[in-house]
Protein backbone atom coordinates (compact mmCIF):
# COMPACT_ATOMS: atom_id res chain seq x y z
CA UNK A 1 0.00 0.00 0.00
CA UNK A 2 1.68 3.81 -0.83
CA UNK A 3 1.34 5.17 2.51
CA UNK A 4 2.44 9.14 2.43
CA UNK A 5 3.35 8.99 6.36
CA UNK A 6 3.41 12.85 7.29
CA UNK A 7 0.56 15.18 6.62
CA UNK A 8 -0.60 17.43 8.84
CA UNK A 9 -4.10 18.03 10.57
CA UNK A 10 -4.71 21.85 11.50
CA UNK A 11 -7.40 23.17 14.17
CA UNK A 12 -7.71 26.28 15.66
CA UNK A 13 -10.99 25.79 17.47
CA UNK A 14 -10.75 24.93 21.31
CA UNK A 15 -13.67 22.73 21.10
CA UNK A 16 -11.84 20.47 18.97
CA UNK A 17 -9.22 20.19 20.99
CA UNK A 18 -7.12 22.87 19.18
CA UNK A 19 -4.92 25.85 19.75
CA UNK A 20 -3.54 28.12 17.62
CA UNK A 21 -1.95 31.03 20.11
CA UNK A 22 -3.35 34.41 19.56
CA UNK A 23 -0.12 35.50 17.86
CA UNK A 24 0.35 32.89 14.87
CA UNK A 25 -3.32 34.07 13.85
CA UNK A 26 -2.05 37.43 13.32
CA UNK A 27 1.45 36.07 11.30
CA UNK A 28 2.42 35.68 8.12
CA UNK A 29 2.60 31.78 8.47
CA UNK A 30 -1.33 31.65 8.90
CA UNK A 31 -1.91 34.03 6.51
CA UNK A 32 0.08 32.24 4.06
CA UNK A 33 -0.91 28.64 4.67
CA UNK A 34 -5.31 30.09 4.51
CA UNK A 35 -4.52 31.77 1.03
CA UNK A 36 -2.48 28.72 -0.80
CA UNK A 37 -5.30 26.45 -0.12
CA UNK A 38 -8.00 28.57 -1.06
CA UNK A 39 -9.75 28.96 2.36
CA UNK A 40 -9.32 32.70 2.19
CA UNK A 41 -13.12 33.55 1.97
CA UNK A 42 -14.19 30.78 5.70
CA UNK A 43 -14.53 32.94 8.65
CA UNK A 44 -12.27 31.21 11.24
CA UNK A 45 -15.38 29.72 12.96
CA UNK A 46 -15.89 27.47 10.27
CA UNK A 47 -11.87 27.05 9.08
CA UNK A 48 -11.78 23.54 10.93
CA UNK A 49 -14.45 22.26 9.17
CA UNK A 50 -12.97 23.31 5.65
CA UNK A 51 -9.70 22.16 6.13
CA UNK A 52 -11.00 18.83 7.50
CA UNK A 53 -13.29 18.20 4.24
CA UNK A 54 -10.61 19.82 1.53
CA UNK A 55 -8.19 17.30 2.92
CA UNK A 56 -10.69 14.20 3.11
CA UNK A 57 -11.79 14.85 -0.77
CA UNK A 58 -8.04 15.30 -1.49
CA UNK A 59 -6.76 12.31 0.32
CA UNK A 60 -9.99 10.34 -1.65
CA UNK A 61 -9.28 11.46 -4.81
CA UNK A 62 -5.38 10.29 -4.84
CA UNK A 63 -3.71 7.17 -5.47
CA UNK A 64 -2.63 7.11 -2.09
CA UNK A 65 -3.73 3.55 0.18
CA UNK A 66 -3.33 5.32 3.45
CA UNK A 67 -2.59 8.98 4.71
CA UNK A 68 -0.75 9.09 8.19
CA UNK A 69 -2.85 12.47 9.72
CA UNK A 70 -0.51 14.17 12.53
CA UNK A 71 -1.91 15.20 15.87
CA UNK A 72 0.44 17.95 17.76
CA UNK A 73 0.44 18.16 21.71
CA UNK A 74 1.31 21.54 23.47
CA UNK A 75 4.36 22.46 25.61
CA UNK A 76 3.97 21.15 29.23
CA UNK A 77 5.16 22.84 32.61
CA UNK A 78 7.17 21.52 35.35
CA UNK A 79 3.62 20.73 37.09
CA UNK A 80 2.71 18.27 33.96
CA UNK A 81 0.20 20.81 33.06
CA UNK A 82 -0.54 22.55 29.57
CA UNK A 83 1.41 25.52 28.78
CA UNK A 84 -0.93 27.69 27.30
CA UNK A 85 1.10 30.93 26.71
CA UNK A 86 3.98 28.42 25.76
CA UNK A 87 2.21 26.42 23.13
CA UNK A 88 1.89 27.89 19.60
CA UNK A 89 0.04 24.78 17.79
CA UNK A 90 -2.10 22.18 19.75
CA UNK A 91 -4.35 19.41 17.62
CA UNK A 92 -5.28 17.00 20.33
CA UNK A 93 -5.68 13.15 19.74
CA UNK A 94 -9.53 12.99 20.21
CA UNK A 95 -9.70 15.22 16.87
CA UNK A 96 -7.37 13.24 14.79
CA UNK A 97 -9.00 10.12 15.79
CA UNK A 98 -12.48 12.09 14.84
CA UNK A 99 -11.48 13.44 11.44
CA UNK A 100 -9.63 9.87 10.57
CA UNK A 101 -13.11 8.26 11.08
CA UNK A 102 -13.90 10.24 7.68
CA UNK A 103 -12.27 8.29 5.21
CA UNK A 104 -10.91 4.55 5.87
CA UNK A 105 -7.48 5.80 4.01
CA UNK A 106 -6.59 7.84 7.19
CA UNK A 107 -4.32 6.85 9.60
CA UNK A 108 -4.51 8.24 13.34
CA UNK A 109 -0.76 9.26 14.38
CA UNK A 110 -1.19 11.13 17.82
CA UNK A 111 0.61 13.47 19.79
CA UNK A 112 1.95 12.68 23.66
CA UNK A 113 4.52 15.33 25.04
CA UNK A 114 6.19 13.13 27.33
CA UNK A 115 6.04 16.15 29.97
CA UNK A 116 2.65 15.65 30.66
CA UNK A 117 1.47 14.79 34.02
CA UNK A 118 -0.83 11.52 32.16
CA UNK A 119 2.00 10.88 29.67
CA UNK A 120 1.96 7.18 30.00
CA UNK A 121 -1.81 6.65 30.66
CA UNK A 122 -2.33 8.97 27.43
CA UNK A 123 -0.42 6.73 25.59
CA UNK A 124 -2.06 3.78 26.79
CA UNK A 125 -5.58 5.25 25.20
CA UNK A 126 -4.84 6.19 22.17
CA UNK A 127 -2.92 3.16 21.39
CA UNK A 128 -6.30 1.18 22.52
CA UNK A 129 -8.09 3.32 20.54
CA UNK A 130 -5.85 2.74 17.76
CA UNK A 131 -2.84 5.16 17.25
CA UNK A 132 -0.61 4.08 14.35
CA UNK A 133 2.11 5.83 15.40
CA UNK A 134 3.23 8.90 17.63
CA UNK A 135 4.47 12.59 15.77
CA UNK A 136 6.65 14.64 18.09
CA UNK A 137 8.38 17.92 17.39
CA UNK A 138 10.68 18.56 19.91
CA UNK A 139 12.19 21.90 19.46
CA UNK A 140 8.48 23.05 19.49
CA UNK A 141 6.89 21.28 22.24
CA UNK A 142 9.89 22.38 24.20
CA UNK A 143 10.85 18.43 25.53
CA UNK A 144 14.45 17.48 24.99
CA UNK A 145 13.95 13.45 24.21
CA UNK A 146 17.52 12.73 24.80
CA UNK A 147 16.83 13.59 28.12
CA UNK A 148 17.15 10.23 31.16
CA UNK A 149 14.24 10.88 32.96
CA UNK A 150 12.35 10.25 29.41
CA UNK A 151 13.58 6.80 29.57
CA UNK A 152 10.58 4.98 31.11
CA UNK A 153 8.61 6.70 28.83
CA UNK A 154 10.05 5.25 25.40
CA UNK A 155 10.52 1.99 26.96
CA UNK A 156 6.39 2.20 27.00
CA UNK A 157 6.12 3.33 23.65
CA UNK A 158 8.04 0.38 22.86
CA UNK A 159 6.60 -2.04 24.41
CA UNK A 160 3.28 -0.73 23.14
CA UNK A 161 4.73 -0.89 19.49
CA UNK A 162 3.90 2.51 18.64
CA UNK A 163 6.51 4.18 16.03
CA UNK A 164 8.10 7.24 16.36
CA UNK A 165 7.56 10.24 13.61
CA UNK A 166 9.94 12.81 15.27
CA UNK A 167 10.91 16.02 13.43
CA UNK A 168 14.47 16.65 13.27
CA UNK A 169 17.08 19.45 12.53
CA UNK A 170 15.49 22.97 11.70
CA UNK A 171 11.82 23.54 12.26
CA UNK A 172 10.52 26.35 9.89
CA UNK A 173 6.97 26.39 10.34
CA UNK A 174 6.14 26.51 13.77
CA UNK A 175 7.74 29.03 16.19
CA UNK A 176 10.57 26.65 18.33
CA UNK A 177 11.80 26.73 22.29
CA UNK A 178 14.86 25.42 21.11
CA UNK A 179 16.59 24.50 17.62
CA UNK A 180 18.97 21.91 19.15
CA UNK A 181 15.77 20.00 20.48
CA UNK A 182 15.41 18.57 16.95
CA UNK A 183 19.25 17.07 16.43
CA UNK A 184 18.98 13.67 15.20
CA UNK A 185 21.16 12.49 18.13
CA UNK A 186 18.66 13.32 20.76
CA UNK A 187 16.77 10.52 19.71
CA UNK A 188 19.70 7.72 20.62
CA UNK A 189 17.63 7.19 23.91
CA UNK A 190 14.36 6.16 22.11
CA UNK A 191 16.20 4.26 19.67
CA UNK A 192 17.91 2.51 22.49
CA UNK A 193 15.04 1.32 24.32
CA UNK A 194 13.58 -0.30 21.52
CA UNK A 195 11.13 2.12 19.49
CA UNK A 196 11.26 2.51 16.20
CA UNK A 197 11.84 5.85 15.38
CA UNK A 198 11.12 7.85 11.87
CA UNK A 199 13.21 11.48 11.27
CA UNK A 200 11.05 13.71 9.62
CA UNK A 201 12.86 14.87 6.35
CA UNK A 202 16.09 12.38 7.02
CA UNK A 203 16.93 15.90 9.46
CA UNK A 204 17.74 17.77 6.43
CA UNK A 205 18.59 21.29 7.93
CA UNK A 206 17.32 23.46 5.12
CA UNK A 207 18.72 25.29 2.51
CA UNK A 208 19.34 28.18 4.56
CA UNK A 209 21.62 27.24 7.23
CA UNK A 210 24.96 26.42 7.78
CA UNK A 211 24.59 23.62 10.67
CA UNK A 212 23.64 20.52 8.81
CA UNK A 213 22.40 17.37 10.57
CA UNK A 214 21.87 14.97 7.52
CA UNK A 215 25.62 13.37 8.10
CA UNK A 216 24.53 12.68 11.28
CA UNK A 217 21.42 11.00 10.46
CA UNK A 218 23.74 8.94 7.90
CA UNK A 219 26.27 7.68 10.32
CA UNK A 220 23.35 6.82 12.91
CA UNK A 221 21.59 4.46 10.30
CA UNK A 222 24.80 2.49 10.90
CA UNK A 223 24.00 1.97 14.69
CA UNK A 224 20.24 1.49 14.67
CA UNK A 225 18.47 -0.62 12.21
CA UNK A 226 15.48 0.77 13.71
CA UNK A 227 15.93 4.13 12.58
CA UNK A 228 14.37 5.52 9.35
CA UNK A 229 14.03 8.85 7.50
CA UNK A 230 10.79 10.21 5.59
CA UNK A 231 10.88 12.56 2.27
CA UNK A 232 8.52 15.17 3.15
CA UNK A 233 8.87 18.51 2.55
CA UNK A 234 11.74 17.17 -0.31
CA UNK A 235 9.79 18.94 -3.09
CA UNK A 236 9.49 22.35 -0.81
CA UNK A 237 11.83 25.21 -1.26
CA UNK A 238 13.40 24.77 2.17
CA UNK A 239 14.41 21.51 1.57
CA UNK A 240 14.60 20.46 -2.49
CA UNK A 241 18.29 20.00 -2.89
CA UNK A 242 18.31 16.65 -0.17
CA UNK A 243 16.24 14.56 -2.18
CA UNK A 244 19.12 14.08 -4.74
CA UNK A 245 21.42 13.04 -1.38
CA UNK A 246 19.57 10.84 -0.30
CA UNK A 247 18.36 9.31 -3.06
CA UNK A 248 22.10 8.79 -3.78
CA UNK A 249 22.79 7.37 -0.76
CA UNK A 250 22.42 3.64 -0.62
CA UNK A 251 21.66 2.93 2.71
CA UNK A 252 19.44 5.94 3.42
CA UNK A 253 17.37 4.33 -0.12
CA UNK A 254 16.61 1.31 2.19
CA UNK A 255 15.35 3.35 5.00
CA UNK A 256 13.06 6.12 3.71
CA UNK A 257 9.65 6.48 2.88
CA UNK A 258 6.82 8.67 1.52
CA UNK A 259 5.34 12.09 3.04
CA UNK A 260 4.53 15.05 1.87
CA UNK A 261 4.54 17.43 5.27
CA UNK A 262 1.05 18.97 3.45
CA UNK A 263 -0.39 21.45 3.38
CA UNK A 264 3.44 22.82 2.46
CA UNK A 265 3.32 23.54 -0.94
CA UNK A 266 4.65 20.57 -3.47
CA UNK A 267 6.55 22.89 -6.21
CA UNK A 268 7.93 20.14 -9.58
CA UNK A 269 10.03 23.53 -10.92
CA UNK A 270 12.62 23.04 -8.67
CA UNK A 271 13.61 19.83 -10.46
CA UNK A 272 13.51 21.39 -13.51
CA UNK A 273 17.42 20.46 -14.76
CA UNK A 274 16.50 17.32 -14.18
CA UNK A 275 12.99 16.62 -15.75
CA UNK A 276 12.65 18.92 -18.19
CA UNK A 277 10.42 22.10 -18.77
CA UNK A 278 7.67 19.27 -20.18
CA UNK A 279 7.37 16.84 -17.11
CA UNK A 280 7.51 19.84 -14.76
CA UNK A 281 4.49 21.55 -16.48
CA UNK A 282 2.50 18.23 -16.45
CA UNK A 283 3.24 17.63 -13.12
CA UNK A 284 2.26 21.17 -11.97
CA UNK A 285 -1.10 20.57 -13.34
CA UNK A 286 -1.86 18.28 -11.57
CA UNK A 287 -4.17 20.14 -8.78
CA UNK A 288 -4.12 17.99 -6.17
CA UNK A 289 -0.92 18.38 -3.95
CA UNK A 290 -1.17 15.15 -2.91
CA UNK A 291 -1.07 13.83 -5.64
CA UNK A 292 1.50 16.35 -7.20
CA UNK A 293 4.09 15.31 -4.36
CA UNK A 294 3.57 11.50 -5.30
CA UNK A 295 3.86 11.88 -8.88
CA UNK A 296 6.70 14.55 -8.49
CA UNK A 297 8.98 11.73 -6.82
CA UNK A 298 8.07 9.36 -9.06
CA UNK A 299 9.62 11.39 -11.47
CA UNK A 300 12.53 12.11 -9.31
CA UNK A 301 13.26 8.33 -8.90
CA UNK A 302 11.65 6.97 -6.07
CA UNK A 303 10.95 3.66 -6.22
CA UNK A 304 7.93 1.77 -5.05
CA UNK A 305 9.18 0.46 -2.19
CA UNK A 306 10.06 3.60 -0.63
CA UNK A 307 6.45 4.53 -1.11
CA UNK A 308 5.01 1.22 0.66
CA UNK A 309 7.60 0.89 3.36
CA UNK A 310 5.68 2.91 5.43
CA UNK A 311 2.68 0.51 5.23
CA UNK A 312 4.67 -2.26 6.67
CA UNK A 313 6.61 -0.18 9.30
CA UNK A 314 3.13 0.97 10.73
CA UNK A 315 1.43 -2.77 10.61
CA UNK A 316 -1.46 -1.42 8.39
CA UNK A 317 -3.58 -3.99 6.70
CA UNK A 318 -5.60 -3.33 3.97
CA UNK A 319 -9.39 -2.48 4.11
Amino acid sequence: MITDIHVHLIGIREENGCRLHPRMLKGLTYRYLVRILGLGGFEREHLDEAYREQLVRRVEESDLDRVGLLALDGVYDHRGELDRERTNVLVGNDYCFEVCRLSPKLVPICSVNPQRRDALEELDRVREKGAAALKAVPSSQAFDPGESRYRGFWKRVAALGLPLVSHTSFEHTIPTHDQALGRPERLRPALEAGVTVIAAHCAAAGVTHLHEDLPTWFGMLKDFPNLYGDISSMASPARFPYLRRVLAHEPARERIVLGSDYPVPVLPCLFLPRLGFSRVRELHRIPNPLQRNLMTFRAMGVDEETLRRASRILNLSPS
